[in-house]
């Protein structure tokens, strides 16, 4: 459990803090049950360590489901056999011995460093792990750096000015809320009208902080106005590549550096200007959204007003496509299609339209478009089949909940196919992501 903890949210989405006491307690009930039972209650032991002792810790239902699959695995009646094999690394079996001398020797066999395979992960996890020290480091580093600019070349100054400029020539215009309300009013069949006047004016907010706090900026390099706090922060961030922290509270999530985050922003700019200008498009880069969770529960609202029932009696069925996104040119009758997604801890193999193993050295893959088709009273999947699988929007997956009763980063759950157990997916630590660090 604390050794899943290096590989960061791959491993729990919150780094819980275990301590041996949590263990000094799971041991001293093991001893009673085994002293009080003719029979080893496992679905007991697995229920009071996953959700008692260590799972009072947890505060996150996908780290919870993450613990007491992996407890299954160790705490069972097949881990009683000789040569029982806890993970797919061949180097730890439950060895054929007796004596504590005999366990001892045996322990002293497994490598020092274990291989990902022991905690359930795949080898590319040892990559995340070392990206995760190395940024850390970087992020350190950065924060030590002079703020006096020393020998030749443009001084601070003088690059916090390009910058700043350099922005402000690719920034977009806010939109006029006025005209869109009128090219595409409040209506009782089309929610998805509400949700582009939302997205629109979640963005103009974003659109004139950035706009008036790099005017300001430059006023103040120049002397023309006072270097207040806000703006001393928003002009070393700049110099740093980073997004000021005035913008953060107004942006999405994003864990992007500044160049790529404004890439990112003028994309997202461009998808809600495309869909000013040309109609709901076929399909949606849900990935552009500001609030993707409102997006969904629009796509369900037309259909039970569609059909007049009620919205609590519909769920999305998830439906993969097997072609580009760019080559679906009509909007289906009902639901919507999305892509833009990136798939963590395993790949989608779309001649077995099934879950894979990811390749050597490749971390995230791009996801299939998805079809999210709403239907009525629709039977629960079946979970031996069936990967539940969660979405954020970045990849730090832990998020706090807004005063909408949303998470910050959680956005819904997807369906996934597998053709091996879920479990084995669980344990890897497979999740949807919207956006990625870079």
């Amino acid at each position: 459990m604390q050794e899943r903890r290096k590989f960061g949210p791959l491993g729990w989405n919150i780094a819980y803090d275990y301590s041996n006491s949590d263990r000094d307690c799971c041991i001293k009930q093991l001893r009673v049950f085994l002293d009080k039972y003719e029979t080893v209650p496992f679905k007991v032991i697995v229920q009071l360590s996953g959700d008692v002792n260590y799972g009072g810790r947890i505060t996150d239902d996908w780290d919870r489901r993450t613990m007491n699959t992996l407890l299954v695995e160790y705490v069972c009646e097949e881990a009683m056999e000789d040569n029982y094999q806890f993970s797919a690394d061949a180097s730890y079996l439950n060895p054929p011995a007796c004596k504590h001398s005999e366990y001892m020797e045996v322990l002293k066999t497994w490598p020092l460093q274990p291989h990902p395979e022991a905690f359930g992960l795949h080898e590319n996890a040892d990559i995340t792990c070392a990206q995760n020290e190395v940024k850390g480091l970087f992020e350190t580093i950065l924060t030590l750096q002079p703020r006096v600019s020393t020998g030749g070349g443009l001084r601070r100054e003088d690059i916090i000015d390009q910058t700043a400029e350099g922005i402000l020539e690719k920034l977009p215009n806010p939109w006029l809320m006025l005209d869109i309300q009128k090219m595409y009013p409040v209506v009782y069949e089309e929610s998805q009208n509400t949700v582009l006047q939302q997205e629109c004016m979640r963005y103009n907010k974003l659109l004139v902080v950035m706009k008036q706090t790099l005017l300001d900026v430059r006023k103040a390099l120049k002397g023309l106005i006072v270097m207040s706090t806000e703006l001393d922060e928003v002009s070393n961030s700049l110099f740093n590549n980073q997004v000021p922290g005035s913008w953060e509270s107004k942006a999405y999530p994003s864990l992007k550096p500044l160049v790529l985050w404004q890439e990112d922003l003028l994309k997202r700019c461009a998808f809600i200007q495309n869909w000013v200008d040309h109609g709901i498009p076929a399909t949606f880069w849900i990935s552009g959204f500001f609030f993707p969770q409102a997006f969904l529960t629009g796509a369900s609202q037309n259909y039970a007003r569609k059909l007049k029932i009620g919205i609590d009696t519909i769920q999305l069925d998830f439906r993969n496509q097997s072609i580009d996104h760019s080559e679906i040119t009509e909007k289906p009758e009902d639901g919507v299609i999305v892509w833009g997604l990136f798939l963590e801890g395993a790949r989608w193999d779309v001649e077995q339209s099934t879950l894979a193993e990811s390749r050597p050295k490749e971390l995230f893959t791009p996801y299939v478009p998805i079809w999210l088709c709403p239907v009525q009273n629709r039977p629960a999947p079946d979970l031996n089949v069936m990967l539940m699988c969660p979405c954020y929007k970045v990849l730090t997956r832990k998020g706090t909940l807004s005063t909408t009763g949303h998470s910050t980063n959680f956005v819904t759950t997807f369906e996934v196919p597998t053709a091996v157990r879920p479990e084995h997916w669980i344990k890897r630590g497979v999740a949807l992501f919207l956006a990625l660090a870079y």
